[in-house]
């Protein structure tokens, strides 16, 4: 149930019951980060976004996996942001 008037699913959101479904969630498809191939972690990212309230939420979709384990874990926008402005030096 989305509490928008309208909702739009954005121009990335994923076609059919990836997207928007009961909890109103927005997709994208996941982009592998992969520099060489063989990382013992692999790394995709995506974009979501959920239609509740007046601002709807959206970040970046991390999922890891090592072998069959997969996590997801989405970060809001602030979080990628700072995640992206990280200083050298660290």
């Amino acid at each position: 149930m989305s509490n928008l008037p309208n909702p739009v699913h954005p121009p990335w959101c994923l076609p059919g019951p990836a997207c928007a479904g009961s909890n109103d969630l927005h997709l994208s498809r996941l982009i592998g980060t992969a520099v060489r191939g063989d990382e013992v972690i692999q790394v995709r990212v995506g974009l979501w976004r959920m239609d509740v309230g007046p601002t709807p939420p959206s970040g970046l979709l991390l999922e890891l996996s090592a072998g069959s384990d997969v996590e997801r874990w989405p970060i809001d926008l602030a979080q990628s942001r700072a995640l992206a402005t990280c200083p050298d030096g660290w």
